[in-house]
């Protein structure tokens, strides 16, 4: 047994004194920060590159003035950890001016582990989190919630940022242009994840990709509501896939995509769209809504069930709704959507490539009343 510290030393004398061959618990490494605002504050803007700050347990930081411009911390621009141990830092709402909790710059590295973020409000993108270019964001059992921004609601990642989630939820978060839960011109990479009940006045209820690589892996996305086209995701470009995931009970109450609006490269594999419901006035495509000559959809293992266009007017495509874009279903079911017009499974413009897959049970029609008749689907 080899001793190299004091501590090792004096637990060696105990062993020798005592026949005890115990030895005393490691202490939490990092830097401890007490349950106190100015001094996260402190710890934040002073903590060397590279450091673990350690919050007190079950504390709440109340942020009631920005520490700069719109920010409510020190920017963090280099490595920094921060267990939270079920904390929560809070903007302090009923006094605090406009600000959003953290911004992670184009230099910044920053890790929340077991944390609560709530409350930001940035006048510009990211009420909870704004990643810069180049910076970088990992969330590990983090709770973003009931922030506000125009842009990313619960977190903005800009042009050339990363983020990776795990194990945590964005929910009730809003925006008043577009992203209510999230916001993302960079790359994302999410398991284990939520996203729900957020609210954008623009598009993108839950979630608003704009550009870049996305890749949402074991990943919920329900019961967001979006002022403009699609109500849990839009997508305008760059690729985006669903791995194992679903997309649940989102709401659009504007024309086109209740669940998902598409206009680049969608895959969903193993992943299930319901319940999504589009209520504009002639709006197309319930569950997901597709347009572009460049854009592609593909369905693997996948289902698109009890969606509905049901809004006044001529709403087509309960199910999908694609206007010259690519299709592809394999093996994978379009069942059981609705919507006020026909058809009410699949309305398109191109023909679909399909592979083992069913179009059926919806109402009034499956594909009867679209231009092109997705091959092997009937009435």
């Amino acid at each position: 047994m080899r001793f190299s510290t004091l501590s090792g030393i004096a637990a060696l004398a105990t062993v020798l004194a005592n026949g005890v061959s115990t030895v005393p618990a490691a202490a939490v490494s990092g830097i401890s920060v007490p349950c106190d605002t100015t001094a996260l504050t402190t710890a934040i803007a002073t903590a060397p590159t590279g450091s673990t700050l350690v919050l007190a347990r079950h504390c709440t930081y109340h942020l009631t003035t920005a520490y700069s411009g719109n920010d409510g911390l020190p920017p963090i621009d280099k490595q920094l950890t921060i267990e939270g141990r079920d904390s929560t830092i809070v903007r302090d709402g009923l006094t605090a001016g406009a600000f959003r909790i953290f911004h992670v710059t184009s230099t910044g590295d920053l890790r929340l582990d077991d944390i609560t973020i709530r409350g930001g409000n940035a006048p510009d993108a990211g009420g909870g989190i704004l990643v810069d270019p180049s910076g970088r964001l990992k969330l590990n059992n983090a709770t973003i919630d009931n922030n506000h921004a125009a842009a990313g609601g619960g977190v903005y990642v800009d042009t050339g940022a990363t983020a990776y989630i795990t194990r945590s939820e964005i929910t009730f978060n809003n925006s008043s242009a577009q992203g209510g839960g999230l916001a993302s011109d960079g790359t994302v990479t999410t398991d284990g994840v939520e996203i729900a009940r957020n609210f954008a006045g623009g598009s993108g209820g839950g979630i608003a990709h704009d550009s870049g690589d996305a890749v949402y892996r074991n990943t919920t996305l329900k019961d967001n509501t979006g002022g403009d086209d699609g109500g849990g995701i839009s997508i305008a470009d760059g690729t985006v896939q669903f791995i194992n995931s679903k997309i649940l009970n989102n709401t659009s109450m504007s024309v086109e995509g209740g669940g998902v609006w598409n206009i680049a490269s969608l895959t969903l594999i193993k992943t299930e769209v319901a319940g999504n419901v589009l209520g504009g006035a002639n709006g197309d495509g319930g569950g997901i809504f597709q347009e572009d000559g460049n854009s592609t959809l593909v369905l693997r293992d996948s289902s698109v069930h009890h969606n509905s266009a049901n809004g006044s007017g001529s709403p087509l495509g309960g199910g999908i709704f694609n206007s010259d874009g690519a299709v592809t279903l394999d093996h994978s079911e379009v069942n059981n959507n609705a919507s006020t017009t026909a058809p009410g499974g699949v309305w398109t413009d191109t023909q679909f490539t399909v592979n083992r897959s069913q179009i059926r049970n919806n109402i009034p029609t499956n594909c009867d009343g679209s231009p092109v008749i997705v091959t092997g689907c009937i009435g």
